[in-house]
């Protein structure tokens, strides 16, 4: 593929934000596989010694640095950690999950903005890929027909994020999806309004399953996995998540590269929507993968994720990749429980 001033060329230098996060870290691997430099950052250096330490071990020959970026919200934040570089890939975000929108989703707005102001100022900078989530586009409701659109917002979610105060629990997963939908709505505000020289892409990832990158790693979604994995009574944690949709981590990875790299693939929101899973389905694979052990029962109460989406463009971009489509429920979730290192959780 010819390189052109739109793309990250062989080579060049990525920021990866949040490099020691579940899905950052993946992106950060297949990236110095393919022979991209990798400056990742860190809220901590101390906390986040063992991300210089994994990706020298895997990637030898490979370039990769760390720098602390200790308050990501901040204006002047991303100043050094920008510098020479040809895309960005922002991961980290506030995983706190707490009730409060004015604590949670006006300072991640007003960061995301710092950075891509930061950035466009930056000539080297040509592509620009922000990690959303399913979230930001709607909520998974079992048994309801969906169509989903590239342009769906998740308006009730922000909705019942900003509802009057008390701030309390319940509204939890509505601040959450709020703060994705519009930390989301203002990196494409930026995009459309401030006209930056760069490309913006975003990437939508649901229920993300894979192997947790490193032993010292809380591991996210794949945390779960591997509770449950590890201990057949610990189930309550995916029993009680809502059914929905899954999307194998290294896919994900794929999709932020393929945003970086590909000359085609400009301002694109792209699904993380592999395939559909409710606790039925975990209990399926951990049977096949170890059929010696005493699982639960199937719960014949559990519904299922009726929504309907047009994954084509993304399973293009993977074939591009030299993947067959969508990785499979069953080998994400066998990767996930058996390529985790097994010194995991240090």
């Amino acid at each position: 593929m010819a390189v052109t001033e739109t793309i990250v060329p062989a080579g060049g230098l990525v920021l990866v934000t949040g490099v020691n996060g579940f899905i950052a870290s993946h992106i950060a691997n297949l990236l110095l596989k393919q022979g991209y430099a990798v400056r990742g950052s860190i809220r901590s250096l101390e906390r986040g010694a063992w991300v210089q330490e994994a990706f020298a071990e895997r990637h030898p020959k490979g370039t990769f640095s760390t720098i602390q970026v200790a308050d990501v919200n901040a204006e002047a934040a991303w100043g050094k950690a920008i510098a020479g570089v040809d895309g960005i890939v922002h991961v980290a975000g506030d995983m706190s999950f707490g009730a409060d929108p004015n604590q949670v989703i006006t300072p991640m707005v007003n960061g995301v903005r710092n950075l891509l102001r930061t950035a466009a100022k930056e000539k080297s900078v040509k592509r620009f890929v922000f990690t959303s989530s399913n979230r930001a586009a709607l909520n998974p409701i079992p048994g309801k027909e969906l169509t989903v659109h590239r342009n769906l917002w998740n308006d009730s979610a922000i909705a019942g994020a900003w509802r009057p105060p008390p701030y309390e629990a319940d509204r939890i997963w509505d601040v959450y999806a709020a703060l994705k939908a519009q930390v989301e709505q203002e990196v494409w505000r930026f995009s459309k309004e401030e006209n930056p020289h760069f490309v913006v892409n975003t990437i939508l990832p649901d229920f993300v399953v894979g192997p947790i990158f490193h032993p010292k790693q809380p591991g996210s979604t794949g945390k779960w996995v591997m509770d449950f994995w590890r201990d057949p009574g610990h189930y309550e944690p995916l029993k009680n998540f809502i059914p929905q949709w899954f999307v194998d981590v290294e896919d994900t990875a794929f999709l932020h590269i393929a945003s970086l790299t590909q000359e085609d693939v400009k301002g694109e929101r792209l699904w993380g929507f592999a395939d559909t899973f409710n606790f039925n389905s975990w209990v399926g694979v951990f049977r096949k993968v170890d059929p010696k052990r005493k699982w639960p029962e199937d719960d014949p109460e559990q519904g299922h994720d009726l929504t309907k989406i047009d994954t084509s463009r993304e399973v293009e971009l993977l074939k591009r990749f030299g993947q067959d489509g969508w990785t499979s429920f069953f080998e994400s979730v066998k990767r996930n429980v058996l390529d985790t290192p097994a010194a995991w959780p240090a």
